[in-house]
C-alpha cells in the first residue's frame, strides 16, 4: 500500500563504524523555514566500546548502558527534533483550528511576544535557536502561523524539552553551553525591561545567579549540569515547570473580535451575569446569614416599620378626620417621612456618639455602627425620593386650585401658606435647589475624582437647609430639636478642642517625601490627645487651605507619646497641594518654619520609620520649649521667645480622634488585616502598637544582659492570638515607607520565638505586587527563577528584603482563606475576623469570600 503523504517517519540507525548514532528524518511536508537546531550527540554512547567491555556482570553493564543512553540532553534533543519535524496535520486539533482566527499569515516578533506574554528579545532568542534565516546577515523579524503554532506545541510539551529550550535561550552562542557572560547578558537585558526592578541591585542579583549555577567558579556549564542543579531544587523545578504557554491564548485572542462586533450581545451577557449574581445573593437568607446580620436586619425592619406607621397615620388622619384631597395626602405623606428621615440622617453622623458605641461591646453588637456611613447614603437617597414626591404632589395640587394662579402659589407669599409669613412654598423652592446641589456634589465621581473640596463645601449647605426646613415645615422643629442639640454640642466641643494647645492646636515636626507620591507628616502630639490603634483624625494645614479639614488615619501607635504620624497619597487637589508645598519648599522657609524635610524618594534610607530615633531627639528638644511655654502662662506682660518660635512653626489643627472598625482588632482571636495601596495606614498603627507592647515586656538579665520576655509577650493577657497581614499594591516601591516597620516586627518576632520555643508564630506577612500578572508563561519564569534563587541564598525577598515572600499577581482569596482554616494550627471560621481598607471593588470581592467562609468582615470607611 502506498504511504500517506502526511505521515512523517523518524528512524534511529546505529553504525558501529561511527562514534555516534544518526537520526534520519523523512518528512513529506517540509517546514517553510530551514531548521537551525541539530541534535547534539557529543555524549552519545559508543556501542562497540560497550560490547568490548570486560565487565563480568551483565546487570552492571545494562545499568550503565541505560544511564548513558538516557542522558537528559539526548532525550530532549530527540523529542525537540521530532516536534519540529511534526507535520501540521499531526498538531492538536485546537491549535490547527485556531490558525483560522489569527489576523495575518505573518506575525511580527512583537505580536508573538504579546500573544505569549513575554518580552520580544526572548522570542528573538528562541527563534534564532530553532530556525535559521535565509539571509545570514539579517535576523528573523516575522513568523508564519504554522511556526507560531509549532512554538506553542513545543512550549506545551515535556519538561525535558522546555528545560532544553530555556537552556538554549540562556546560551550566549550556540546551544551547547551557558556561559558566564551569556547568563549575565540575558538577565541584564531581561531585568532592565522590568520597570519596577531596582537597577542599582542588578549586578548583585546577577552574582547570586552565577553562584547558584556554579558560573562564579567556571566559565560555562552544559545542559546536564544545568538540569542537575535545577532538578535537585524543588523550588527551581517548580519555576521551570511554568516555562510554558497555555494554548487557550489562541481561543481568547480569536474570541475578542467577535465580542467587539456585537455590543448588544455583550451588554445583555453582562446584564444576565449581573442578574445571576443578584439572584444568588438574594438566595442567601439562610439561618447562618440571618445570625451573622441579625442587628442589621432588625434595624432595617424597625426603620421600615416606623416609615410604614407614619404613612398609615397620615392616611387615616387625612382621609377620615380632615378628608383631604388625594394630592394633599401624598404631599403630607412625603412631608412627614421627610421630617423623620431628615432628623435621622443627622443622628447617623454624630461621630462622638459613634465613638461611645464602638467602645462598648454590648452596644456595638446591638447597633450596626460600622454601617453608619452606608446608612447615611441610603437615607440621603430616600430623602431625595421623598422630596420629589412631596414637591410634585404640592405642585399638582396648586394647579387644581382656583384662588390664585399656579405661579402665585409657587413663588410668592400672597396665598399665606405656612406657619411663618406664608413662606412655605417659596422656602420649598429654595430647599429643592439646595438639596439638588448637595446630592449632585455628593456623587462618587466628584467625591473620589479629585474634587473633594466641592463635596466638602457644598455639604456645608446642610446649615441653611435645616434653617429653611424649620421655616418651611410647621412641625419639623419637634423632630430635629433632639438630634440637632446633640449635633451642636459635638460641634461646640470640636471647635473648643481644635483650637486648644492641649488637644488640637499643634505644629509640624518633620515631613518625609516618600516614593510613589506619598508624603508622611510627623506632628507634635498634644498632651491630652488620646487615641486607639486604627483611629483617624481630621487635620487642617492653614498655610495650604485656611478652612479645610481632611480625614486621615493615624499610622503611629498610641504608645508613641510624643508625636502623631499620618501618611497622605497625592491624589486630590488638596493632597497634591500639600505634597508640592513641602517637596518644593526652599531651604530658607524650612529653617524659618523649624521643620525638617527628608527626601526618601531620593534617599530611601531616610524613610519615616528609619528616622524614629532622630525624631525622638528632635521632639524632646522642642518639648523643652513647650515646658517653658507652660511656665510662662502666667506672664501676661508680653510675648515670650518660645511663643514667638511657636508662631513661626508650621501650624496644624486637628479634630478627633474618631473611631473606626479597626478598634475591634484587639477583641478578636484571629484577625486578617488586608490593605489595598495607601489603605494600609490603619494597620500600621496596629502593628506599631503590637510591637511597642512586645518591647514593653522585655526583661533584661542582670548577669548576662540577655533579653527575655515576661509572661505578656506578644500574646499574653490578650484575646488576640494570631495576625495575618496582607498588603496588595501595584508596585513594590509603594511598600518602601512601611517596610522598616515590617522588618522590625519580623526581627522582634524571631527574637520572641527564639526565647519562647513553645510559642507559635504570631504574625504572617503576605505582600502582593500586582503590576506583573502571575500567569504561568515563559515571560515570568526568569523573574520567578531569580526571586527564588535570591531568597534561597540571601535568605530574604529580592524586592523588600523581608523574610516573607513578595507574591507576584493578585491574591487568590479562596486559597488564602482556605489556608486559614486548614492545617495543624488552623483557626475555626468563627474565630477569624477580616479587616479591610482599600478600593471598593476589592472590598466587594473579599466580602463575598468572607460570606462563603463565614468570616466576620469589617471595612474601613470615612
Amino acid at each position: 500500500m502506498s504511504e500517506s503523504p502526511s505521515i512523517s517517519h523518524t528512524t534511529l540507525e546505529i553504525d558501529e563504524s561511527s562514534q555516534s548514532p544518526v537520526i534520519i528524518t523523512t518528512t513529506m511536508q517540509q517546514l517553510q523555514r530551514p531548521l537551525k537546531h541539530k541534535i547534539n550527540f557529543h555524549s552519545a554512547p559508543n556501542f562497540s566500546a560497550f560490547l568490548r567491555s570486560p565487565s563480568g556482570h551483565g546487570g552492571g553493564f545494562l545499568n550503565s548502558l541505560i544511564l548513558r543512553t538516557t542522558a537528559h540532553r539526548q532525550k530532549a534533543d530527540i523529542q525537540l527534533q521530532s516536534l519540529l519535524n511534526e507535520p501540521e496535520e499531526s498538531l492538536p486539533t485546537f491549535i490547527r483550528r485556531a490558525s483560522d482566527h489569527l489576523g495575518s499569515e505573518q506575525l511580527s516578533i512583537e505580536q508573538v511576544s504579546k500573544l505569549l506574554h513575554t518580552q520580544p528579545f526572548i522570542i528573538e532568542r528562541l527563534v534564532r535557536t530553532l530556525y535559521s534565516s535565509t539571509d545570514n546577515d539579517k535576523d528573523i523579524t516575522t513568523l508564519s502561523k504554522s511556526e507560531v503554532q509549532k512554538l506553542t506545541r513545543i512550549l506545551t510539551s515535556t519538561i525535558d524539552v522546555r528545560a532544553l529550550i530555556f537552556f538554549m535561550i540562556l546560551a550566549e552562542n550556540g546551544n551547547d553551553y551557558v556561559t558566564n557572560n551569556g547568563l549575565r547578558e540575558f538577565y541584564e537585558k531581561y531585568l532592565k525591561h522590568l520597570k519596577t526592578f531596582d537597577e542599582n541591585r542588578l549586578q548583585e542579583v546577577i552574582q547570586v545567579l552565577l553562584h547558584k549555577f556554579h558560573l562564579d567558579q567556571k566559565s560555562q556549564i552544559d545542559f546536564e549540569e544545568f538540569y542537575s542543579i535545577v532538578s535537585k531544587d524543588s523550588t527551581l523545578l517548580e519555576s521551570l515547570s511554568q516555562f510554558t504557554v497555555h494554548p487557550a491564548w489562541f481561543i481568547e485572542s480569536s474570541s475578542i473580535p467577535s465580542i467587539k462586533q456585537n455590543k448588544f450581545r455583550r451588554f445583555f451577557s453582562n446584564y444576565y451575569s449581573q442578574q445571576k449574581i443578584y439572584e444568588q445573593q438574594t438566595n442567601k437568607l439562610t439561618i447562618d446569614y440571618i445570625k451573622d446580620n441579625l442587628s442589621r436586619i432588625i434595624l432595617l425592619i424597625l426603620y421600615l416599620l416606623i416609615n410604614l406607621a407614619l404613612i398609615i397615620y397620615v392616611i387615616i388622619y387625612r382621609t377620615i378626620k380632615i378628608k383631604s384631597h388625594v394630592l394633599v395626602i401624598f404631599a403630607r405623606i412625603g412631608g412627614i417621612l421627610l421630617n423623620f428621615n431628615c432628623a435621622l440622617i443627622v443622628i447617623l453622623m454624630l461621630k462622638h456618639a459613634i465613638l461611645l458605641i464602638r467602645t462598648n461591646k454590648f452596644l456595638r453588637k446591638l447597633i450596626p455602627v460600622d454601617d453608619h456611613i452606608d446608612f447615611h447614603k441610603v437615607i440621603g437617597r430616600v430623602i431625595a425620593g421623598l422630596a420629589i414626591v412631596h414637591t410634585i404632589a404640592h405642585m399638582a395640587n396648586f394647579g387644581r386650585l382656583d384662588d390664585y394662579s399656579w405661579a402665585t402659589y409657587m413663588f410668592t407669599t400672597k396665598p399665606d401658606i405656612g406657619w411663618i409669613g406664608g413662606f412655605a412654598p417659596l422656602s420649598g423652592v429654595i430647599l429643592c435647589v439646595i438639596l439638588t446641589v448637595i446630592i449632585i456634589c455628593s456623587m462618587q465621581w466628584i467625591r473620589r475624582g479629585g474634587y473633594f473640596q466641592i463635596f466638602y463645601w457644598t455639604h456645608l449647605l446642610y446649615l441653611p437647609f435645616f434653617v429653611f426646613l424649620i421655616i418651611h415645615a410647621e412641625n419639623f422643629w419637634k423632630w430635629i430639636i433632639g438630634p440637632l442639640s446633640l449635633f451642636l454640642l459635638e460641634k461646640i466641643y470640636s471647635i473648643l478642642t481644635r483650637y486648644s494647645s492641649r488637644s488640637g492646636r499643634t505644629y509640624l515636626h518633620s515631613v518625609t517625601i516618600e516614593q510613589s507620591n506619598v508624603i508622611s507628616l510627623t506632628i507634635h502630639r498634644p498632651k491630652n490627645f488620646s487615641f486607639k490603634p486604627g483611629d483617624y483624625m481630621s487635620i487642617n494645614l492653614p498655610r495650604v487651605a485656611l478652612h479645610e479639614f481632611h480625614p486621615f488615619t493615624i499610622s503611629s501607635a498610641p504608645e508613641e507619646t510624643d508625636y502623631l504620624r499620618i501618611h497622605i497619597q497625592a491624589v486630590g487637589n488638596w493632597t497634591k497641594q500639600v505634597y508640592q508645598r513641602f517637596k518644593e519648599m526652599s531651604e530658607d522657609i524650612v529653617q524659618e518654619n523649624q521643620i525638617k524635610i527628608y527626601r526618601a524618594d531620593i534617599h530611601p534610607e531616610e524613610s519615616a520609620a528609619d528616622l524614629k530615633n532622630i525624631e525622638q531627639n528632635h521632639i524632646h528638644d522642642i518639648d523643652n520649649d513647650d515646658d517653658n511655654d507652660d511656665d510662662d502662662d502666667g506672664n501676661v506682660s508680653g510675648i515670650t521667645k518660645s511663643q514667638v518660635k511657636l508662631r513661626k512653626r508650621e501650624p496644624v489643627f486637628i479634630k478627633g480622634p474618631y473611631s473606626s472598625c479597626a478598634r475591634y482588632v484587639f477583641d478578636c482571636k484571629h484577625v486578617v488585616l488586608i490593605g489595598g495601596g495607601i489603605g494600609i495606614t490603619p494597620y500600621a498603627s496596629i502593628l506599631s502598637s503590637l510591637m511597642a507592647q512586645c518591647r514593653a515586656s522585655y526583661v533584661v538579665c542582670k548577669h548576662c544582659d540577655s533579653i527575655n520576655y515576661s509572661s505578656k509577650g506578644l500574646t499574653g493577657n490578650r484575646r488576640l492570638k494570631k495576625v495575618d497581614f496582607i498588603w496588595v499594591n501595584r508596585d513594590y516601591k509603594n511598600f518602601e515607607w512601611f517596610l522598616n516597620l515590617l522588618r522590625q516586627f519580623e526581627q522582634e518576632q524571631e527574637y520572641y520565638l527564639a526565647s519562647n520555643s513553645n510559642e507559635k508564630r504570631f504574625l504572617d506577612i503576605r505582600l502582593y505586587f500586582t503590576e506583573i500578572k502571575h500567569d504561568q508563561n515563559i515571560g515570568n519564569v526568569p523573574l520567578d527563577l531569580v526571586t527564588k534563587i535570591w531568597a534561597e541564598i540571601a535568605g530574604q525577598d529580592i524586592f523588600t528584603n523581608l523574610k516573607s515572600k513578595t507574591h507576584i499577581g493578585r491574591p487568590q482569596w479562596k486559597n488564602i482563606f482556605n489556608e486559614l482554616i486548614s492545617g495543624e494550627n488552623a483557626s475555626t471560621a468563627n474565630d477569624v475576623s477580616v479587616f479591610f481598607c482599600g478600593p471598593s471593588t476589592m472590598a466587594k470581592a473579599i466580602q463575598n469570600h468572607c460570606a462563603t467562609f463565614r468570616f466576620r468582615f469589617y471595612e474601613e470607611k470615612f
